[in-house]
């Protein structure tokens, strides 16, 4: 008994210790193709040959891209071409090459709008700008409709199935694409690369892309953003758990965080995107000011402004199309707050602009991104109807596992622990140490212990203690309407007054009393006030 287990154990590490080696020489495979193009750089003819016959051995790379690519036509002149030529031939069978090449072409027109938008050689007037734009998105609608029924027709372009150059041009349009497609694709790509099927790095970008799109902070650090006088000042979007990223990122196939943004800002440079000189930032203390108040874009007429506070003033008046454009088009990206989602929610089941082609965000999609940034099902769940409650309550286990994977637990017990007492909590946020929400959950359930703390304020205090409060607005950790409703509080028991007008009856606000009758200090600049913290203006 003890020998026949002994035989099929053996057996067994065997079996694993052979698949083992043919995926580490597909991974092999996959790295030679990025030290392709160095050694053809480099003139290093004797390393190219060598690193191009394993990757046709063990990834299938079509032939036919050395004709589409200017830099590889040399190959058909070269003595060893029949020879690389015949063992390409000999796996021809498992290939499509037909759907290899209508992704290929799809890449090209996706590129060629992208080119001619972003040309740093040109000035476009405004009208060729936005005629460049429309095209832009055209090719994008375009691409992505074909490329689900390739998809739903030939199945998931993987390597054993379209080659690289396939499978990479399709990634690309993915990368292009409405989230909801993005969200399908990933699940896919996942099983790919799982079975050494699919470039990992690939898998990297789309994540960090589809987590930024849904409100959730990147794993990969390879998303950016830009904004400032001609888009010159780059933002490093948000990076979950950032002490294991470069961990992460090994795991992956991809060089080092501090590599990447080197090579990034180079290349930006070189391209002309931008200047020699711009730092690259991150969102710090500037990811409120730019993604939730409209920074630069404040003084623009409102239709043109891009804060949350503008699709709220839509709401008041009822025009929840034009706050839903606003939210899908603008907002969406980077929105962190779950009460703010609730009542986009709410404007979406009262409205009846859903089919509006630039509301493609559905009402499960909100509820998906409140999950996702930290809510739990409460009573305002139930109001809802049975149709959108059920979906999400089933998929409600996943998705806060998402939510609390990549947390840095340990800040989290750090910051609920100081939130017991005022004297910790100010002592944590005179440390400087920066609390970002969307490494912690414990800011979605503090808005009930600051009110206590304000309780102990006086009017010698009060001051300095919503100081430390407004930089977590700032940074995004607190609610702008959350510190008003707070300071509100705080300043009618020291005052007999409030100071946005979060206190009287009828005013949308976060948590609003039903007392009529309390005063405002300093009307005249009352709303000035109120657009500092989100809220829209009163009359």
């Amino acid at each position: 008994m003890k020998e026949t287990l002994r035989t099929i154990l053996l057996a067994v590490c065997i079996a694993v210790s052979i698949v083992a080696n043919a995926q580490s020489e597909q991974w092999k495979a996959y790295l030679d193709m990025n030290n392709m193009e160095d050694a053809l750089q480099r003139g290093d003819t004797a390393t190219f040959k060598r690193l191009a016959y394993r990757v046709v051995r063990w990834k299938g790379w079509n032939p036919l891209v050395f004709y589409y690519t200017d830099q590889y036509k040399f190959l058909k002149d070269c003595d060893w071409w029949p020879e690389l030529d015949s063992i390409q031939q000999a796996i021809h069978g498992r290939k499509d090459y037909s759907y290899a090449e209508t992704l290929y072409q799809m890449e090209q027109e996706d590129q060629a709008a992208r080119r001619a938008f972003n040309d740093p050689d040109h000035t476009h007037t405004k009208s060729v700008e936005d005629s460049l734009s429309r095209r832009m998105h055209e090719v994008d609608s375009v691409n992505l409709a074909r490329l689900v029924w390739l998809m739903d027709t030939l199945g998931f372009p993987s390597w054993d199935r379209v080659c690289s150059y396939g499978a990479h041009a399709a990634w690309l349009i993915a990368q292009h694409a409405h989230p909801w497609f993005q969200y399908g694709y990933v699940k896919q790509m996942r099983k790919a690369v799982a079975d050494t099927n699919a470039d990992p790095s690939n898998l990297a970008y789309l994540e960090d892309r589809l987590r930024t799109g849904r409100g959730l902070p990147q794993l990969y650090g390879t998303q950016f953003t830009s904004t400032g006088e001609n888009n010159r000042t780059v933002w490093q979007c948000p990076i979950a758990d950032i002490k294991n990223v470069n961990l992460r990122r090994g795991q992956m196939l991809m060089p080092p965080l501090e590599d990447y943004i080197e090579g990034y800002l180079k290349t930006e440079t070189e391209q002309g995107r931008l200047d020699s000189d711009t730092p690259l930032t991150e969102m710090g203390d500037n990811y409120v000011r730019y993604y939730y108040l409209g920074d630069q874009y404040s003084l623009l007429p409102l239709d043109k402004q891009e804060g949350v506070t503008d699709a709220v003033a839509y709401t008041t008046t009822g025009d929840y199309c034009a706050a839903i454009s606003i939210f899908c088009s603008r907002l969406s990206n980077h929105y962190p707050f779950v009460c703010d989602l609730k009542h986009y929610m709410e404007c979406l089941l009262r409205s009846k602009c859903v089919g509006d082609q630039y509301c493609y965000i559905s009402h499960y999609e909100v509820l998906e991104r409140m999950v996702l940034c930290g809510y739990e099902p409460d009573a305002w769940l139930d109001s809802l109807p049975d149709t959108l409650t059920m979906p999400l309550l089933a998929d409600y286990a996943n998705l806060r596992d998402e939510y609390l994977r990549y947390l840095n637990h340990e800040d989290d017990a750090e910051l609920t622990a100081a939130l017991a007492s005022r004297a910790d909590f100010e002592a944590l946020l005179r440390s400087g140490k920066n609390y970002h929400r969307y490494e912690l959950d414990a800011w979605n359930h503090a808005y009930p212990l600051l009110r206590k703390m304000t309780d102990e304020l006086t009017k010698g205090d009060y001051e300095e203690f919503f100081a430390l409060l407004w930089r977590e607005v700032e940074r995004g950790n607190l609610h702008a309407e959350d510190y008003a409703s707070l300071y509100d509080h705080t300043y009618y028991r020291l005052y007999g007054k409030d100071w946005y007008r979060t206190l009287a009856a009828g005013v949308p606000s976060a948590r609003p009393t039903t007392d009529k009758h309390i005063r405002t200090a300093k009307p005249k600049t009352l709303n000035e006030r109120r657009r500092t913290v989100c809220l829209p203006s009163v009359k």
